[in-house]
């Protein structure tokens, strides 16, 4: 009998060489084929949910205006609505802190005398009118221990002085008043009732406002920068982004004026190959960081550019829990729909998103698009030339480079 064939471990070894080598030329030949013909596939329709977070310039229409003063008395709250001649503050030449500081200093000695007088002639009391207003008098100056603390609460804090100022006055009024003897005390109120109308009226000046909308006495000093949003820029955007807050000079005084209450602008910037895209024309909602409920914005403009895409947001709402801030932080979110392509099929150039796409003589054409959302993984697109129309069942293929050969 014959005998049977016996496989040695040489030709294990051989047979499994010959295997790796069929497996790597296989490989090769299909990285080649994909590599001169592409990834072929056709468009279809889709709906997919966007989010795009990014860090965004707040741009309002609003003046900004310096006055030369070495001190101020603010007369309205920050975000008040003002109207064309509408008082906004009291200017002074000279040290407004240190005039009040006198006054209140000139106030409190007057008010021992005054309590001492009281007391010794009503047995130790006082009027209960007087005691109402030292418990008025020293809850503001409590109000006013902490709004000194606090940089935003600037304009409170002038209002909260302007009302110690008025209780001292009628605390004063109110005890004089009850004195058996006013004559006594005669010459320290002339003393002060002389400084407040020198302070008041001699060198003062009352400034107006010259434009409807809201007050604000908050400034980053970005404002004429920030005047025509269709000049906006991806390296203007960035560098507020990168520094918001800008030093202004603490010699003057300052504010703005608000002009358009119900309309501001969002300004974001994405990176120049991302997928993370808007469409111009198109509303989306989103969310601000630390501001309640959600709005909608329209994407009034798009610029490309290879160092980042700018877009530029309208939104028509009140713009006051936006008036103190320039950078917020937002969550843009969207359910969009049409057709779309996996994000590897898109190619970037200098910010513009394109695809391959077949035409009707069997070559690829490079077409520029819009993409309206993308999940990370698909994105929904359209061309941006409108006389090119995209349709479900549309061929396109992954990008390759030009010089090779685009039939498939």
């Amino acid at each position: 009998m014959a005998q049977g064939f016996r496989a040695s471990k040489r030709f294990y070894l051989l047979l499994s060489a010959s295997f790796v080598l069929l497996v790597v030329f296989v490989a090769g030949a299909i990285f080649l084929m994909k590599k001169v013909t592409g990834n072929v596939r056709k468009l279809e329709h889709l709906t997919l949910y966007t989010e795009i977070e990014s860090e965004a310039v707040v741009v309002r229409s609003e003046r900004l205006v310096t006055e030369s003063a070495s001190d101020s008395r603010i007369l309205l709250g920050e975000g008040a609505t003002v109207a064309e001649g509408d008082a906004i503050a009291v200017l002074y030449p000279y040290s407004y802190e240190s005039t009040i500081s006198q006054i209140c200093e000139k106030e409190a000695v007057l008010y021992t005398n005054l309590e001492s007088m009281l007391r010794t002639e009503m047995g130790g009391t006082l009027p209960e009118q007087v005691t109402r207003f030292n418990e008025q008098i020293n809850a503001v100056s409590k109000e006013m221990r902490a709004a000194a603390n606090d940089g935003t609460r600037r304009a409170e804090y002038a209002a909260l002085e302007t009302q110690l100022i008025t209780l001292q006055e009628q605390r004063r009024q109110t005890m004089v008043g009850a004195l058996k003897d006013p004559s006594s005390v005669e010459e320290a109120v002339k003393e002060i009732d002389d400084l407040k109308r020198t302070f008041e009226t001699a060198s003062a000046r009352t400034i107006v406002s010259e434009y409807n909308g809201y007050v604000s006495f908050y400034s980053d000093a970005n404002e004429e920068n920030l005047r025509d949003v269709s000049q906006l820029t991806v390296p203007l955007v960035k560098r507020i982004l990168n520094s918001p807050s800008i030093s202004m000079d603490n010699e003057n005084f300052y504010y703005r004026i608000v002009t358009d209450r119900s309309t501001f602008y969002l300004a974001f910037v994405q990176g120049g190959k991302s997928t993370d895209r808007l469409m111009p024309g198109l509303t989306y909602s989103f969310t601000v960081k630390g501001v309640k409920g959600a709005y909608q914005g329209r994407i009034m403009a798009e610029k490309d550019t290879a160092s980042g895409v700018l877009y530029v947001m309208q939104v028509d709402a009140d713009v006051r829990p936006f008036l103190t801030t320039r950078v917020v932080e937002i969550s843009v979110q969207n359910n969009a729909s049409g057709l779309y392509v996996p994000v590897d099929y898109l190619q970037f150039s200098d910010g513009v998103p394109y695809l391959f796409v077949k035409t009707t003589d069997g070559s690829y054409q490079k077409i520029a698009v819009w993409i309206a959302g993308s999940d990370g993984r698909n994105a929904i697109v359209s061309a941006r030339d409108g006389t090119i129309s995209l349709f479900a069942g549309l061929k396109v293929r992954m990008p390759v480079e030009e010089k090779e050969e685009n039939k498939s």
